[in-house]
């Protein structure tokens, strides 16, 4: 159920259980990807923090007005882009969490994407725009819709935006106590990137996965390791959790965990086949999107995943 009391044109609230909130991404605002809030009695935790700092502005105002305080935690699930460069707006005060590798990709992967932004995301956005203006209505423009808002919101953001890095680690496990509620931070290592942390919150039997899990939308799995990924996601489905909270996407549950699953199979089996049989990266990608994957948003991850998973897979030369 959407809780109606606070309007953002970034993202869309859904209260989950009492003092438990998905943050969902809407798609033209400057969220870019899911979040939580989440109030553990005395402290507040926020999971992820947006693309934009002008999205996690209204992250801050949402949390204090469910917890009636400011946050006190705030958690980076990995260094992509939309999830962390809302870090910035949040009070001195507040303790940043996340894996140590996901801070040193941070200060290395993460300050070298803000680097190529600042010189060419407003060609890019110039680009595309022109793009735009040649298609017709149908997928092609509603995708490169997507591109466009992308950049949009990255060109507007860049004047101000400064990176702001954790300034609390750990490595595989970190529970924070409240009086309400207990918030474990996992990490099973490789998986979206090098280094994944998900929240997983026992009492109340849910996740928030980050980009570990895409609800109706093709992952992007060019920055990790499919392998690892499907280990890591069969280990969270003995967790038995049926609330799970996407990196991007609707509220989804176990269904949708294991789509997630089978989608990362279905491309590796698929691939696979293409390289025993001496095929290049371009002939995977030309193959036609799987069928139960098709109406999926986000199918321009299907090519770029194809031509990964093949570099993936072929032997070193």
């Amino acid at each position: 159920m959407a809780d109606a009391h606070f309007v953002s044109r970034h993202f869309e609230l859904i209260k989950l259980a009492q003092g438990i909130y998905a943050v969902i991404a809407t798609h033209s605002g400057g969220a870019d990807c899911n979040a939580g809030i989440i109030d553990l009695g005395g402290r507040t935790l926020i999971f992820d923090t947006f693309l934009t700092p002008e999205a996690a502005k209204d992250l801050c105002l949402a949390a204090q007005m469910i917890t009636g305080g400011p946050a006190s935690y705030v958690v980076n699930s990995h260094y992509h882009n939309d999830h962390v460069r809302g870090n910035q707006v949040f009070p001195a005060e507040t303790d940043i969490i996340s894996t140590s590798t996901t801070r040193q990709l941070m200060m290395t992967d993460g300050v070298e994407e803000l680097k190529w932004d600042s010189e060419n995301a407003p060609l890019r956005l110039a680009e595309l725009k022109t793009e735009m203006e040649t298609l017709r209505d149908g997928p092609s423009k509603s995708q490169t819709a997507v591109w466009v808002n992308y950049y949009q919101v990255i060109v507007n953001s860049l004047p101000d935006l400064q990176l702001r890095y954790p300034n609390l680690t750990y490595q595989n496990e970190l529970t924070i106590q409240g009086t309400f509620r207990s918030a474990r931070l996992v990490s099973y290592g490789p998986g979206h990137t090098k280094d994944d942390t998900f929240l997983y919150l026992p009492e109340d039997g849910i996740l928030f996965l980050s980009d570990l899990l895409f609800v109706g939308c093709h992952p992007f799995l060019g920055d990790g390791d499919p392998r690892a990924c499907l280990a890591s996601l069969r280990q969270i489905e003995r967790l038995n959790c049926q609330i799970l909270v996407p990196g991007h996407g609707p509220v989804g549950d176990g269904t949708d965990l294991q789509l997630m699953m089978m989608y990362i199979e279905t491309l590796l089996e698929m691939t696979q086949q293409v390289v025993n049989e001496g095929g290049s990266a371009d002939q995977a990608a030309a193959l036609p999107i799987p069928e139960l994957f098709r109406v999926w948003q986000f199918p321009f991850f299907y090519a770029t995943n194809m031509r990964f998973i093949h570099r993936y897979l072929s032997p070193a030369t």
